[in-house]
């Protein structure tokens, strides 16, 4: 089943802006982190505009975005 990832920032400079990935029926959020190499900690995770953790499963034609934590004060 495919997949839409949506990056931002760096994240997008190195992969490009939206990415389809092929994924297995069984997959998480997780996965696709695994998979681009990409740290849980300093994104956040937004799966059809609901934030989500690393351990959601995924489904066909979900997408994906992945935001980096902007710090400052």
């Amino acid at each position: 089943m495919k997949i839409k990832v949506r990056l931002y920032g760096e994240l997008a400079l190195k992969h490009g802006a939206e990415v389809e990935i092929e994924i297995e029926k069984e997959a998480t959020v997780g996965d696709i982190l695994k998979l681009l190499r990409i740290s849980e900690s300093e994104h956040h995770l937004i799966l059809n505009e609901k934030k989500v953790s690393k351990n959601h499963p995924l489904k066909e034609g979900d997408t994906l975005k992945v935001l980096s934590v902007v710090y400052g004060g």
